[in-house]
């Protein structure tokens, strides 16, 4: 394992990569760091540090999946999830389908496994297994709207690829009536390539024999209408850093010729000294001093705006920089005591129209808050850094007689910054004790478990997200 950064450079991390606890309960320790950085790198788009990071986890895992079974093999899962996540943001799509495959066989209901592996089979451009992918994890939370949404478009890619080998089909077999020797191409496999393909020897020419180059593949040359950020393209067109200052061919002749000249020892005109620069030429007839005083103040202004020029350039440069930092503070105390008394103000009213008007449904206790809170300053801009896991008891009074109540409670475990606002967040673990009245299920299961208190849960979890972007 590198413990070197995607920079080149020592990595940030190499005390954690090169760690070697010897007991369960440093491996976990050292485990919950290396998350906690994980997500870090992860929000600032470092992904190579991420994947050294996930890598180690997983490697600490594997050694107590025999101690710890089933919750080892459950954070397994996260760790591949999570990996795949970044491998294939650093394109290495094999990879990434290889680990979420190794998430969802350590744990098959983790939603995100199936998610990593439907997103990994797109890159594959393998349409049908990422619709069966996708199609799994919405069926273990059919209330996630993002899961629809990708359920919906890769079945879209599917019939837009069956359209295409359709149409190809047709046209091949119209090509073979029309012409016998037409060779029929067999279609391309729908999974990622995981072997290893044999290098191709590539014959290069000798060093005699010259090689042309096409002036469309010569990449020091491209067209205005080409976007690359921090160059533009010379009157010759060629393209250069957006600081290049081109000189026209009349301000060259303004200028003159300003190299450096050679001392001539036979200058009879030296005086104080022993050497002395060649003679300068006079000055043309009818050339006033007023007018070679104008040149040359000419020429200062442009040298001027010269050095002006690279001056802005090592300016800007330093600026960068400069604001290229990354900055993290832990907010995570206060975090987990404004997320906890947000949750305790969760609470619905049953409507008239409910079997149940006036019933109250409320959290009566935050059971469970485990995570971490942060934010980091990058190059200039904020990022909010947070992750929760929280259970909650719930009471759900019947009408005005309190004496009547179901109790419960319900998890939330991915409370964080992939969730947009508005969204809602997923709930797993939903219980009714044995004591709750009898004929409350369906009750429970619309204004508890499915909408209601459910969604007023929702509402002050985000309403804790903008407080936390507000107040940091």
């Amino acid at each position: 394992m590198s413990l070197y950064s995607g920079l080149g450079g020592p990595s940030a991390h190499s005390d954690v990569l090169s760690a070697s606890p010897d007991n369960i309960e440093s491996k976990r320790a050292l485990i919950e760091e290396i998350k906690r950085r994980g997500r870090a790198t992860v929000c600032a788009k470092n992904y190579p540090d991420a994947d050294a990071l996930y890598s180690k986890g997983i490697d600490i895992l594997a050694s107590i999946v025999g101690e710890e079974g089933d919750n080892a093999k459950k954070d397994l899962a996260v760790l591949y999830s999570n990996r795949s996540l970044v491998r294939l943001q650093m394109g290495k799509v094999t990879e990434a389908l290889e680990d979420a495959d190794h998430s969802v066989k350590n744990d098959p209901t983790y939603v995100k496994g199936h998610w990593r592996r439907g997103q990994a089979f797109t890159a594959c451009g393998n349409s049908p297994d990422a619709l069966k992918s996708f199609e799994k994890a919405h069926e273990l939370e059919p209330e996630n709207k993002a899961l629809k949404k990708e359920v919906q478009a890769a079945k879209e890619r599917k019939e837009q690829e069956e359209k295409l080998m359709t149409a190809s089909s047709n046209a091949s077999e119209s090509n073979a009536d029309s012409d016998g020797d037409a060779v029929m191409k067999d279609a391309p496999e729908s999974k990622c390539e995981t072997t290893k393909k044999t290098p191709v020897k590539l014959k290069l020419p000798s060093a005699s024999t010259p090689v042309k180059v096409d002036d469309k593949e010569d990449e020091s040359v491209f067209t205005k209408s080409d976007h690359v950020r921090g160059y533009k393209i010379r009157s010759d067109g060629k393209k250069t850093s957006y600081f290049d200052r081109e000189i026209s061919e009349e301000t060259k002749a303004l200028i003159g010729d300003i190299a450096p000249k050679k001392i001539d020892p036979n200058n009879p005109h030296a005086s104080g000294s022993e050497f002395a620069a060649e003679t300068p030429p006079p000055a043309a007839e009818g050339t006033s001093a007023w007018n070679k005083a104008g040149e040359y103040f000419m020429k200062f202004l442009l040298l001027d705006s010269i050095f002006s020029a690279v001056s802005t350039r090592f300016l800007i440069s330093s600026v960068i920089y400069e604001i290229g930092t990354w900055e993290e503070r832990d907010v995570s105390s206060w975090a987990e005591e404004t997320l906890k008394a947000a949750l305790l103000n969760a609470e619905y009213i049953l409507p008239d129209s409910s079997p149940s008007p006036g019933a109250r449904g409320f959290v009566s206790k935050v059971s469970k808050l485990d995570g971490h809170a942060s934010f980091a300053t990058v190059r200039g801009k904020k990022r909010y850094i947070y992750e929760f896991c929280v259970t909650v008891d719930w009471v759900l009074t019947l009408g005005d007689d309190h004496t009547k109540a179901c109790h419960g409670s319900m998890t939330f475990p991915d409370i964080d910054g992939t969730v947009e606002l508005g969204d809602g967040y997923d709930m797993t673990n939903y219980s009714v004790e044995g004591s709750s009245p009898a004929g409350t299920g369906p009750l429970l299961d619309r204004f508890v478990r499915d909408g209601g208190l459910r969604d007023s849960i929702h509402h002050v979890i985000d309403d804790w997200v903008r407080l936390f972007r507000a107040t940091y």
